[in-house]
């Protein structure tokens, strides 16, 4: 086979594959299965084949880079008749700490619910303005919208809340918490909540000291640390809690 034959026919795979993808409810993006496989579909979408057997979204805050403040996304979780199977929408890209992190919630949620998950498909999917999102720290808020979806109930979306999930439910150090918390109070979020401990964080203030000598100007950029009390640093704007465990986060979260 020559290669205009071979790229004609990698074409034609790609094209029945995407329309596969379409045919049974899923758009053509990419979805990561951390159940043990990866792929595209691995389900099929709510229809009476496989209708919602509940759905949640949860406030998340994301930092883009150094120096940006936090901006708020969602995680939304849909669940579904299935098999088992954890699909992770990895558009905008998601990174792999993010998916074993979707993974440790669902674990976690389950447990909290005690609810059966054998027979159920588990979608997650983060909307944040196409941003990345890498690292665990959506963990916590993806498992409050799973318990939520799990049990019927709304969750509150004038909250955030940022913090890993581990084992037992309990919620974990992040960083960036300062930076998420302004961009939480700016976006208009009331209650926002951050792992215990980290309610007063230490933040590195930039300073620029601009100067000449022998007619060069030049710039000397430095940095002080800061400590702040995030209750203090926004009292009347937007109140700030730690949470430790799971159990505290749902008693602030969902209604």
């Amino acid at each position: 086979m020559d290669r205009k034959n071979v790229i004609i026919a990698v074409l034609a795979i790609f094209l029945l594959a995407s329309i596969s993808a379409s045919y049974c409810g899923y758009p053509s993006q990419y979805w990561s299965d951390t159940s043990g496989t990866a792929g595209t579909g691995g389900a099929v979408a709510c229809s009476e084949l496989a209708p919602c057997l509940g759905s949640a979204t949860a406030n998340i805050v994301a930092v883009q880079g150094e120096g940006s403040t936090g901006e708020i996304g969602q995680v939304l979780v849909e669940i579904r008749e299935g098999s088992g199977k954890v699909l992770v929408d990895t558009n905008p890209f998601v990174e792999p700490d993010t998916q074993y992190s979707a993974r440790e919630a669902v674990e976690v949620a389950a447990e909290f619910t005690q609810a059966t998950i054998s027979d159920k498909d588990i979608i997650i999917s983060f909307d944040i303005d196409g941003t990345m999102i890498g690292g665990p720290s959506a963990g916590a808020a993806t498992t409050v919208a799973l318990i939520a979806a799990l049990e019927g109930k709304e969750v509150r979306q004038d909250v955030a809340v940022t913090g890993t999930i581990d084992e037992g439910g309990l919620i974990g150090a992040v960083g960036s918490v300062f930076e998420k918390a302004v961009g939480a109070e700016e976006q208009g979020i009331t209650l926002f909540l951050v792992p215990g401990g980290q309610e007063t964080v230490v933040y590195y203030e930039q300073h620029i000291d601009g100067r000449g000598q022998f007619r060069f100007p030049f710039r000397r950029v430095y940095y002080t640390t800061r400590e702040i009390d995030l209750s203090a640093y926004f009292q009347g704007k937007m109140e700030v809690r730690g949470v430790s465990t799971i159990s505290d986060a749902v008693e602030y979260m969902l209604e």
